[in-house]
């Protein structure tokens, strides 16, 4: 019977053949192409420039025609090796299903840090017999019941589209488009004031004890940044990114007294320091990707559009420009990184920066959304340099990857294809600040300008538990002054200060406003005792549990000084929690 079926199966025409090609290729290529896509971009909204919505017609329009095309490949074959390639094509696409779906549990996110298969061997061995199981479990089955076989691949196929179609089409699309008019551009980036300057450096994730080693490897490290002062003793507010950036955009910080979602609710709203700095006269250039605060597919779209009318680098549009090719080349490494078995996953690594990186159009400079890129900055930069606008004054507040891992620039910072080290990736990211400091000289504005080089937060990585060792994010502030003053090398400081005197530091810069109502600048704190306050969030991986608060009093850099306050914020309630879900 079975030497029948397969004298059938030589004998079939071959628009059968096509037909019977096409449903296991789209089963393959669609779960792989059209439903991973759709599914990571749905549930990485707060981290994406663009939505489900803005990517579908393209993923879904790739995978029909990779679904045709490799319909075609497989029903040019005949008989027995016809059987075969289907088989594997099946096989592949329940395997890729069956990954995403049982064995990613203990994927980690893509926060910048590598795949260590090492720290991964036991999935890396089930995945791996798995997928081995399938493949050749299904080969086997299709050599011996031949018949039964081709029928059941047919309906597994079928069934399979239906069950992943109902649940693409289940996505919210629009809830995970970004608003109308409130997109941050990169106008302005290159451009400073004529009169007065107050620039912010973000470096992501520097901290203090990073630094100091820099340092002591190299005491000249900071020569170039003469007028400046380093403050040791730098205590940070919140973290990760998500919360660190609306704090530096904001000064505000939780009390403890109100809950996650009354307090993100009015993060923004209730803050004055944008409008202050607008009301000084200042132009607005607000530079990052990471201003909403926004999780589990819970987006603040009020925090967004409220820096989106101070902020004058803002693009009125719905969604982003996308470059179709990079869009599908990233979405598909992306989709391969969920999809294949572990012991591939290492090849398909990305950050998250990567895919807005890739996939935003870069044909017209002012309206491209900004995105976190040192190399791209960079390279722009030592390029085109700085030039002076028709602004008197300008605030530009500058996120960039900093000593954020992946590691990608070398100490000059140039883009190194191999990777480098934490130590290159920071001096490299200094050497971006050195640059800009070089084109204020150039330009004759920089004794004037005040600049403040930090982090959004230090060293920290994701732990369920409270943190065991001090992070502190770097503090150097250069205020304006004199020509003589701003060519006087850089002074060291020790006195108690962080993020807690940032705010009224840059209000203390402005002129014009009351800086007192932000307490002290970081130039007006004395030295002895004074208890700071730090939110750490703790995480089961994948998503924030709470926020839970220390006291620092004494030296930041001593963890004999920290102190948790028994202040507990519960990031959402288990009710949201099973809503988004």
């Amino acid at each position: 019977q079975d030497q029948l079926s397969r004298a059938h199966v030589k004998n079939l025409p071959w628009l059968q053949r096509f037909v019977r090609a096409f449903v296991a290729s789209f089963f393959a290529v669609g779960t792989v192409l059209i439903v991973a896509p759709l599914e990571i971009v749905a549930g990485s909204s707060s981290d994406l420039l663009f939505g489900s919505a803005d990517v579908a017609p393209l993923v879904i329009a790739v995978g029909i025609i990779g679904s045709v095309v490799l319909a075609l490949l497989v029903a040019v074959m005949r008989g027995r090796a016809f059987d075969v390639a289907i088989t594997v094509v099946v096989a592949i696409g329940i395997c890729c299903y069956v990954q995403a779906l049982f064995l990613n549990r203990s994927l980690p996110i893509a926060d910048g840090h590598a795949l260590e298969l090492s720290s991964h061997k036991t999935i890396t061995v089930i995945s791996s017999v798995v997928w081995v199981a399938i493949i050749a479990g299904l080969l086997a089955l299709n050599k011996k019941r031949t018949s039964f076989w081709r029928s059941a691949s047919m309906v597994i196929c079928g069934l399979l589209i239906v069950v992943q179609g109902i649940g693409t089409v289940s996505l919210p699309f629009g809830s995970t488009d970004k608003p109308e008019e409130v997109v941050l551009t990169k106008e302005g980036l290159f451009e400073v004031g004529s009169q007065s300057n107050v620039v912010v450096f973000v470096l992501d994730t520097f901290d203090t004890q990073q630094m100091n080693h820099l340092l002591e490897d190299d005491p000249a490290l900071l020569d170039e940044f003469t007028g400046f002062t380093y403050f040791v003793d730098s205590a940070g507010s919140m973290i990760p990114t998500r919360y660190g950036i609306p704090f530096l955009l904001t000064g505000r910080m939780p009390d403890g007294n109100e809950s996650f979602n009354d307090f993100t609710d009015t993060w923004y709203t209730e803050s004055t320091l944008l409008p202050d700095i607008e009301r000084s006269g200042y132009s607005l250039g607000i530079y990052t990707d990471s201003s909403e605060v926004s999780y589990m597919q819970l987006r603040d779209i009020e925090g967004l559009e409220f820096v989106g009318e101070y902020a004058s680098n803002v693009q009125n549009q719905r969604a982003v420009d996308l470059d179709p090719i990079g869009t599908v080349a990233i979405l598909g490494k992306v989709a391969l990184y969920r999809d294949a078995p572990w012991l591939l996953k290492p090849l398909f690594w990305f950050y998250t920066n990567d895919v807005n990186n890739a996939a935003v159009s870069d044909d017209n400079l002012d309206q491209v959304p900004y995105v976190m890129d040192d190399v791209a900055y960079a390279e722009e930069l030592f390029s085109r340099g700085l030039s002076v606008s028709d602004q008197d004054k300008a605030f530009r507040f500058i996120h960039l990857n900093g000593a954020h891992a992946p590691y990608t620039i070398d100490e000059s910072g140039h883009e190194v294809a191999k990777g480098t080290s934490l130590d290159e990736q920071s001096k490299g990211s200094l050497a971006m600040v050195e640059e800009y400091i070089a084109e204020l000289k150039r330009l004759g504005r920089y004794d004037e300008a005040t600049i403040i080089i930090t982090a959004d937060h230090g060293d920290w990585y994701l732990t369920p538990d409270p943190i065991t060792e001090p992070t502190s994010p770097i503090m150097l502030v250069k205020p304006a002054e004199d020509a003589e003053e701003a060519a006087a090398p850089l002074k060291v400081s020790y006195v108690p200060t962080g993020h807690l005197d940032y705010a009224a530091t840059i209000v203390d810069a402005l002129g014009g406003v009351a800086s007192s109502d932000y307490g002290p600048s970081v130039f007006e704190v004395q030295a002895g005792e004074r208890p700071r306050y730090y939110w750490m969030t703790t995480s089961d991986g994948h998503d924030d549990r709470q926020l839970i608060e220390f006291v620092i009093n004494g030296s930041v850099l001593d963890f004999d000084n920290w102190v948790l306050t028994g202040n507990v914020i519960e990031v959402y309630p288990d009710e949201i929690r099973a809503s988004v879900a």
